[in-house]
């Protein structure tokens, strides 16, 4: 199987290393010749999608399908156009995306399919958290601790109109990745629990969550009936929150994730992108589901000046071209710009185990040598 992943920023590493890890050929394309995951691919293509480069073109015609593995709104209508005039098979919904991509638009959907889900000011109660409707993730995120820094804000704001602000909700925050079509019906994984830093960014992934088997199954069926809304052809994740009366959405996006499918394949073993490629180019699910059980850790760590951080995944858009390598630092998998003759370095370090304990022993001594 060959694929051909438009973009390799976040997405694309995740993208490339799946491809890589279930045995698919991979072709990356990204206008950056030194994007980050330029060095991860079987092949990458520095071309430009948007003005139809002739190379661009012709490593999207020798795939068995295309990914868009980014969030350029004019990189994504090329694709599709491309796509559609060449008869590529595309891994990707832009009408599902169109609907993921508008906070205000899914929120509006959940609300009005009764799906739990944080209160919009001024309903609910200080403090409150303020995000841009058209970003994904952290981009943009603002803390308001009182109904005045609302206030002000939204004064000062040239355009609230494309701002949500909703009360801000305490807990864990758990994320599930939905894979299907209407046809083929809708599968959801291993549910992956998300740790955020300082600035609401993602900075570590764990999977399998300690949570009840009543709320694996309620998330499960919000999973499933969200992508039936948004009529979903293609992969969703959707992120909640347990504020401990119910597990409520905060965002989804439909477009293949970055960070949790590799934490969701060493945990139960099963590759989402082969599920994609599945009800993409076959148009139904070729496997079994599994879940081998293992407890695993994605992070990012960087050392910058002599001092090792940990951070959210926005550190990796600045890292230099990426390897892969084994036991670097005493981490089964470590995807890095690390280079011994140089001291400063962006990774993400994953690791997983057949217990906890095992896991926090394993995650102890690479924290160790890392300095952290």
């Amino acid at each position: 199987m060959k694929i051909a992943i438009i973009g390799g920023k976040l997405q694309g590493t995740e993208a490339v290393y799946l491809a890589s890890a279930c045995g698919f050929e991979s072709i990356l394309i990204d206008a950056n010749p030194n994007v980050p995951a330029s060095t991860l691919a079987d092949r990458f293509v520095a071309g430009d999608v948007v003005r139809r480069d002739a190379q661009v073109i012709d490593a999207m015609r020798e795939a068995d399908f295309v990914l868009p593995a980014n969030e350029n709104d004019q990189v994504l209508d090329a694709v599709c156009a491309i796509c559609r005039e060449e008869g590529l098979k595309l891994a990707f919904d832009m009408d599902a995306y169109r609907i993921s991509q508008s906070k205000i638009k899914s929120d509006a959907l959940m609300h009005e399919a009764g799906i739990p889900a944080p209160r919009y000011y001024p309903d609910g109660r200080a403090p409150y958290v303020i995000k841009p409707s058209g970003e994904s993730g952290s981009a943009g995120v603002r803390y308001a601790k009182t109904t005045e820094d609302v206030r002000g804000f939204l004064t000062d704001c040239a355009d609230p109109e494309n701002w949500i602000v909703q009360e801000y909700l305490a807990g864990p925050s758990y994320s599930i990745e939905v894979i299907g079509t209407p046809e083929a019906g809708y599968r959801t994984y291993a549910i992956t629990q998300i740790h955020m830093d300082d600035v609401y960014d993602c900075c570590k992934v764990t999977a399998p969550c300690a949570i009840t088997e009543e709320q694996k199954s309620e998330f499960a069926k919000i999973g499933k009936g969200l992508a039936e809304l948004v009529n979903l052809h293609g992969i969703m994740d959707v992120e909640v929150i347990d504020d401990g009366e119910a597990l409520k959405v905060l965002e989804i996006d439909a477009r293949i994730p970055s960070q949790t499918p590799i934490a969701v394949l060493y945990s139960s073993g099963m590759n989402l992108l082969s599920e994609l490629a599945d009800v993409t180019v076959y148009g139904r699910f070729q496997s079994v589901q599994r879940d081998e059980e293992k407890f695993s850790v994605y992070e990012h760590y960087r050392r910058e000046d002599g001092r090792v951080v940990q951070e959210g995944e926005h550190m990796m858009v600045s890292a230099r071209p990426l390897s892969v390598s084994a036991g670097l630092f005493g981490s089964k998998v470590v995807i890095s710009d690390y280079k011994q003759e140089r001291e400063d370095f962006r990774g993400i370090f994953v690791n997983w185990a057949d217990s906890l304990e095992e896991l926090g022993e394993m995650r102890g001594r690479v924290r160790a040598q890392l300095g952290v």
